[in-house]
């Protein structure tokens, strides 16, 4: 069986290039902002899924809240237990595929930060939001930031160069509007000439679409917002930042 892009996407290279040069301001303004929409209280248990090398987990346990921190790339993890224990926070962590994760009315809020949905085949990103919503509390919350479809179709972009600080990334995308998939070959060129090739396919979600599987999972919409800076979100909204919560059974 063909190994999920995923394994290969998310490495060290990735880390370096893309998550290590995200500003502790943007870190910041991301945690008091899922603070916010979650309605968290320190009482309250979060997880993190997909939490990568765990900048919105550090900064939440920072602030006094119970987090659980879960991936599956056991190299982010290795990094965000050493500065757990450089801290002496007490973020609990997870090594898992999130697919197969479920801890049945555990949680009072979750969240799947910076484009961490979308990465599986249709049925499995179904299933993901129902175990999420089996995992939450009674009227627990779910913050799901990804980019916008509508947003990405209109203003797409086939390729794009970045410089970073350690190297330059070469991005080349393609859009299958039949799946929906976008598909990215990425380049990575550090400072020492050295050379990784990467590839990455996940598929992108209308407002409408996301809303559809999050209510058939029981999860209803509070808040759709179209960006880390609060706006509310319209068709041109360069992402769906959305809050839903867990439906009483009737």
């Amino acid at each position: 069986m063909m190994q999920h892009w995923t394994k290969d996407y998310f490495d060290a290279w990735y880390g370096e290039l893309i998550l290590d040069t995200i500003s502790p301001e943007v870190t910041q303004e991301q945690g008091l902002l899922l603070i916010k929409l979650l309605e968290l209280a320190p009482e309250k248990k979060v997880i993190d899924l997909g939490c990568g090398k765990g900048r919105h987990a550090l900064y939440l346990s920072r602030e006094g809240y119970q987090v659980t921190a879960l991936d599956f790339c056991s190299v982010y993890l290795d990094q965000l237990k050493t500065k757990k224990e450089e801290e002496n926070l007490p973020i609990s962590i997870i090594e898992m595929d999130m697919r197969n994760w479920v801890e049945t009315e555990t949680y009072d809020a979750a969240y799947l930060m910076f484009t961490s949905f979308g990465y599986f085949s249709d049925s499995e990103n179904e299933q993901l939001l129902q175990n999420i919503a089996s995992s939450l509390k009674k009227h627990g919350r779910l913050v799901i930031d990804i980019e916008n479809r509508d947003y990405i179709v209109k203003f797409f972009i086939h390729e794009k160069w970045r410089e970073k600080e350690n190297g330059l990334l070469l991005e080349r995308h393609k859009f299958f509007p039949l799946t929906s998939i976008l598909s990215t070959k990425r380049i990575m060129i550090q400072t020492n000439n050295e050379k990784r090739v990467a590839f990455r396919q996940y598929r992108l979600y209308s407002a409408h679409e996301l809303v559809a599987i999050a209510e058939k999972a029981g999860l209803s919409l509070v808040h759709a917002m179209g960006d880390y800076s609060g706006i509310p979100f319209q068709i041109n909204s360069p992402r769906m930042l959305f809050t839903f919560q867990k439906r009483e059974v009737a």
